[in-house]
């Protein structure tokens, strides 16, 4: 009876895996892709969204999962309203192309808002793929009469690490020197239960404009280098929020009482765009690495 339960529950357990399977390809099925021998990275074919970012080298998949791709984030703030954000998940990309093997090219047109009706905005980004270096580029073309405070672009909306136990660390320049702050399995809120919808961190790297995201044995790098000429912030956000306030734990399956459970991770641009002006954010590079933070942090280049 045993034996019988066992085998039964390995073919339950194929069965689940075929599903999943046949599941993940039918999202992947209209993804645009960019790979080399080091990395890929997908967006999806409609809203443009990230995808999948893996990894090669370690096998590490720091986006695993397409419903929870986000292409970008805007903030316009309307005369007599502030909270007026353009959210890329509600958006339908006018434009998700791949011009060459190394590169693709996304847009965004008549921009949607929270509580402005449509802006006569237009996002156009490129990404590039050269030698397992992605490179994010973008355009806001504004030709609304607001002003656009803040891009966040790129954006993870599910930045996984390497295992379910695994240990996950940003490490920004605070006084001089890298310092890192806990992803997981903790997550610190340090913007205070009254401010923020879910456990938040908005790391803001003195002089040297770069983030690691580091593992054990392996990191990401992703920053501007000392090319930006405004402000730059790397947030996490940590959804639907942590099993308990003393203990910041993380919840470790992929839902938690009904929710999905997941990490987002943008670079947020402070562009002050005014009304009827073009705007070209910092290009942002982001590359793995094997090693520990000093093998992410001799990738900064001045």
């Amino acid at each position: 009876m045993l034996i019988m339960n066992a085998r039964a529950n390995v073919l339950l357990t194929w069965m689940i895996v075929l599903s999943f399977s046949a599941i993940s390809a039918q999202l992947h099925a209209g993804d645009v892709t960019l790979q080399d021998g080091s990395v890929l990275v997908a967006f999806d074919s409609n809203s443009g969204a990230l995808t999948r970012l893996e990894d090669k080298s370690s096998n590490w998949v720091l986006e695993r999962r397409p419903e929870l791709g986000v292409s970008f984030r805007l903030f316009a703030p309307l005369p007599n309203r502030r909270y007026n954000p353009v959210f890329g998940e509600k958006q339908q990309a006018s434009e998700v192309k791949k011009v060459s093997d190394n590169e693709v090219e996304l847009q965004w047109t008549n921009l949607v808002s929270e509580n402005g009706g449509v802006l006569p905005m237009a996002l156009t980004a490129e990404v590039t793929l050269s030698n397992g270096v992605l490179t994010f580029s973008a355009t806001l073309e504004n030709d609304s009469s607001l002003t656009v405070e803040t891009i966040d672009y790129p954006y993870l909306g599910d930045l996984n690490p390497p295992a379910r136990n695994a240990l996950l660390a940003a490490y920004t320049m605070k006084n001089g020197q890298l310092q890192p702050d806990e992803l997981h399995p903790h997550f610190h809120n340090e913007k205070g239960y009254w401010g923020v919808n879910w456990p938040t961190k908005m790391l803001e790297p003195q002089n040297t404009h770069f983030c690691l995201v580091q593992s054990a044995h392996a990191g990401m790098y992703l920053g501007t280098g000392r090319h930006s000429d405004y402000r730059v912030q790397y947030v996490f956000e940590q959804h639907p929020g942590v099993i308990s306030g003393v203990t910041t734990l993380v919840p470790p399956g992929d839902e938690f009482s009904g929710w999905p459970v997941f990490l987002q991770f943008r670079v947020c641009h402070f562009i002050f765009a005014p009304p009827h002006s073009t705007t070209t954010l910092s290009p942002v590079t982001l590359r793995c690495y094997q090693g520990g933070w000093r093998a992410g942090a001799k990738l900064f280049k001045p």
